[in-house]
Order: structure tokens, then sequence, then C-alpha cells
């Protein structure tokens, strides 16, 4: 079984007992004790779990769905290098708006483990709440609003509202599609109002999108190119992606010496 699908099964096990055994994992899985350690030392890295003796449990109560376990699982490091690189253009005391896409989960937990940096943040998302709540360094402000249940986040026109009457240093945003003729789109009208008003509301705005979101369409617009200050992507963008991004001038980044 693929890392990725032992990890979301992992999940979906905790789902339904709470509590999993390294020693279960392993017979269930086929794979040897190490493999199962180092897949729960890892996943309590990314906040997923707790770690016990011989095994782990489940963090309180588990707002992650089934889909936003596939996409957590998806292009996961991928999604960890861009986390980390999106990281290092945050300055301390930088005020920041985060939305609910998974990418910026990773970046909350990259936020997380570093306590060099005093930041606010703001976000609509209840996952990536509960991921930094009691975090010292962090202020937290949640965006109210109408629940969507299977992001665990909110949008709406008092969601919205909110976003207006705010103001930060830099929006770290996720999408669903980069496209260098018909621009940033995603999926969902709601959540393309919430990364409007983000990008609205920030002096900076980083579009974090890694490498398979490129050469893709979808039906909602978000922004066109020139209206982010850059999108970051990771080492895997095909080279037709970054020959045509530096033809047209066009801020797109997937390696450090870049930032």
């Amino acid at each position: 079984m693929h890392t990725q699908d032992r990890r979301k099964a992992i999940l979906k096990e905790l789902d339904q007992n709470d509590y999993v055994r390294v020693s279960t994992l392993s017979r269930t899985f086929d794979c040897t004790e190490m493999t199962i350690r180092r897949d729960l030392n890892e996943m309590a890295e990314e906040g997923l779990l707790k770690r016990t003796h011989g095994g782990a449990v489940k963090i309180g109560k588990n707002f992650v769905t089934d889909n936003v376990k596939d996409l957590l699982y998806s292009n996961l490091h991928n999604k960890i290098y861009i986390a980390r690189q999106a990281y290092r253009i945050i300055k301390e005391q930088d005020t920041i708006f985060l939305d609910d896409a998974t990418t910026c989960l990773y970046l909350a937990k990259e936020i997380k483990r570093n306590e060099k940096k005093q930041i606010k943040i703001i976000t609509n998302s209840l996952l990536l709440a509960l991921e930094l709540m009691q975090t010292k360094h962090v202020t937290l402000k949640i965006i109210g609003g109408d629940a969507a249940g299977n992001l665990s986040a909110t949008v709406g026109q008092e969601a919205l509202e909110q976003i207006a009457r705010c103001s930060a240093n830099k929006a770290f945003i996720g999408v669903n599609g980069v496209d260098f003729t018909e621009g940033i789109t995603g999926i969902g009208y709601p959540q393309m109002e919430i990364k409007q008003a983000m990008q609205k509301s920030a002096e900076e705005t980083y579009v974090l999108a890694d490498s398979s979101k490129f050469g893709r369409t979808y039906l909602s617009h978000i922004y066109h190119i020139d209206q982010v200050t850059a999108v970051i992507t990771d080492r895997d963008l095909a080279p037709e992606f970054q020959e045509e991004a530096i033809s047209r001038g066009y801020p797109v980044i997937w390696q450090e010496g870049q930032i």
C-alpha cells in the first residue's frame, strides 16, 4: 500500500476507535512495525494524531472529513515544501490571512513548529484554528460566518464583511488551478469570494499551488496572475511551465533561490 493511502487508512481507524496500536497496524497493512512507527511519528509532527507508547490516539474531536483527508495527503511532500518556502516570507509581527486550503494548513503547522516569529493569523478555517489554538507565539483571529461542513471552514456574507474590516501584511491562498492564459481558478463560488476578499484586505497575496495544479482551469475565476505578489509552487513544476513563467515575467517561485 502506498504511504499516503496507508496514512489515510490510519486516520480512518482513529476515527472509529480513538486509539491504534503499532503491532495491529503492522499486521493490518502487512508492513514492518518500523514503517508504522515512522508513519505515526510523522503524522504526529503534522498535528494529525498524538503518539503514545505502542501506538497513537486521536487529538480531541476529529473535524477532518474524508475528502479533507484525501486533500491533506495529496502531493504531501510538495505541500510541505511549499509551506516551508512560504514561511520564509513571513516577517516578525506580520499579520497574515490563511484560507481553508490544505497547503495553508501545512503552513500553519510550520508556523506552530517555529517559535522565532510572533505572528497574528486571521483565518476562516476551523481546522487551522484548532491546530493553532494555545500556540503562544501566534495571535489567532477566527472569521465567523456560515459553516461549510465539507471544508470545516466559514463562508458567506458575514465572513466577507469581517474580512473587509481586517487588514493584513500578507495573504496566503490555496487554489485548484493555475493557467497562464485563464488565470487562477478554484472550485466553488463561496470559497472564491473568501479568497478574493482576503486579497483585497492584504498588502501582498501569495498563492500556494503544488505543481499538479498548473495547466488546470476551473469554473470559479479568482485572480489574474498579475493580481498576486507571487505563486509559490514546488521543484516538480514542469519545465514548460518554468520557461513560460520566465518568458512572460510571471512571479512564479519553484525553488529556494527565488525567494
